[in-house]
């Protein structure tokens, strides 16, 4: 939900969009006696804003599902229980996550390994990313940088919330000490008993933080995988650990009476691998093969056939509310794994057409790009202003009137996540990130004669 941005510093590819539509290839050009490779410029990442106009739909789509519950229109007909799957909408927050924090370390911005014992950089002008010789200090220093970047994103406007919402909301009241410690730290999923009123959904963010944390050994167990020419043996390995990941319910682990086993990270695995497996595919823009580039066309090309992708996300959501069980109820594990299935489709279809194929005038609106910087405060602040706009309008929890609900928390929500990003969450950022850019001073070694 709070992946950073790629840099916007797509290099210019001449008419090929922001990432290469109509990607510039090698080819051989005829020279007495000898061919020479044409120039192609490399490949690099750069930001896409259908991709932050995606955020606000999938922010707006968690108020829907929560305001659905607490209204009553969760169950019921097929229109209810299609709004009770608006959870999956997490899954859209998930894939997200992983495909851009994936293309970034894919890039070398954040310490990826690619062959054993050598660092990922990304190739300099006329170039393509490279693995250089690179030593163990480098790689963690590039984590660490990393892991800056991560808690300056995300701990200053959540901490602000935990504290306003635990002090100041009559659904916060009665936090003890265990309550206080799991929710100021994302540790909540693991402990029984600590998902508190106003801060419930954050079980989302403690597993989005849990997979922010272990990326870099995902990066560590493909490293002997050639990051520019093994796409095809990375995205294999990938599906295979979200195969074994859809297993670890089963596992027998001693959970703690009151933990939830179906909100531990490692069973969302696939979710985020979906959006890492979406990276690998996107740099195919950057090989040196011919048929590997073709390859990502025709992908692109299916890619813009919207209306098909949307319908295999409709399709997802009805299906998995057809199948239940209804409502905010605990699964079997058979259940679980049906649901993760289908909020894998649900995840994988909105994101990966935009992912890869990124033009949108809706999206990109002003007006969208706006939600989607706000769609952080949006996620942590909805719930609070859900607790609030029932007594505003002066009706009961599960009473109906979900119209009035959701126009009341939407109007209460996004104003409070602008001014969350505008007041908190951007200058911390800011001036974490200048803090910590500060070289250390070394002193300079001395000669003698």
């Amino acid at each position: 939900m709070t992946a950073d941005k790629s840099l916007p510093n797509t290099p210019d590819l001449g008419n090929s969009g922001l990432l290469g539509e109509k990607t510039v290839g090698v080819r051989e050009i005829e020279a007495p006696g000898k061919s020479v490779p044409e120039f192609r410029p490399p490949f690099k990442p750069g930001f896409l804003p259908a991709l932050e106009g995606l955020r606000a739909v999938a922010a707006l789509g968690i108020i829907g599902t929560h305001v659905a519950f607490q209204t009553g229109h969760d169950t019921g007909a097929l229109w209810e229980r299609v709004l009770g799957r608006f959870d999956f909408f997490v899954a859209v927050f998930f894939t997200l996550s992983g495909f851009l924090l994936w293309r970034s370390h894919r890039a070398g911005r954040g310490g990826v390994v690619g062959k054993r014992g050598t660092a990922v950089t990304a190739g300099t002008a006329g170039t393509q990313p490279t693995a250089t010789a690179g030593r163990w200090s480098d790689l963690t220093a590039g984590w660490a940088k990393y892991y800056r970047k991560r808690v300056a994103r995300i701990l200053p406007g959540y901490w602000v919330l935990v504290v306003v919402v635990i002090l100041a909301l009559p659904v916060g009241q009665g936090a003890d000490l265990r309550v206080w410690l799991t929710n100021l730290t994302l540790t909540q999923v693991f402990f029984a008993d600590s998902l508190h009123g106003g801060l419930t959904h954050l079980w989302s963010l403690s597993v989005e933080v849990a997979f922010y944390v272990t990326l870099p050994v995902f990066a560590l167990m493909l490293r002997g995988l050639d990051p520019m020419r093994r796409q095809g043996m990375r995205i294999a390995a990938l599906v295979g650990l979200s195969i074994l990941s859809f297993g670890w319910v089963w596992l027998p682990i001693p959970y703690a009476d009151g933990v939830n086993p179906h909100i531990q990270p490692a069973a969302y695995f696939s979710w985020f691998a979906a959006g890492m497996i979406l990276a690998e595919v996107e740099s195919l823009a950057g090989s040196e093969s011919a048929r590997a580039r073709g390859l990502l066309e025709r992908i692109r090309a299916w890619a813009r056939l919207r209306w098909l992708w949307l319908a295999v996300a409709a399709g997802a959501l009805v299906l998995a509310a057809v199948l239940g069980p209804e409502g905010l109820v605990h699964l079997s594990n058979w259940e679980f794994l049906r649901r993760l299935l289908c909020g894998l489709v649900f995840g994988a279809a909105i994101i990966g057409p935009w992912a890869l194929a990124p033009e949108s005038r809706v999206l990109t609106h002003p007006f969208m790009q706006a939600l989607g910087r706000w769609s952080y405060g949006i996620f942590l602040w909805h719930m609070a202003a859900l607790s609030v706009a029932f007594p505003l309008l002066g009706v009961t929890i599960f009473s109906g009137h979900i119209v009035a609900v959701t126009l009341v928390t939407v109007a209460l929500t996004v104003p409070l996540a602008a001014v969350s990003y505008a007041l908190v969450e951007e200058p911390a950022r800011r001036w974490l990130g200048a803090h910590w850019a500060k070289p250390t001073k070394v002193s300079a070694p001395t000669s003698t004669s």
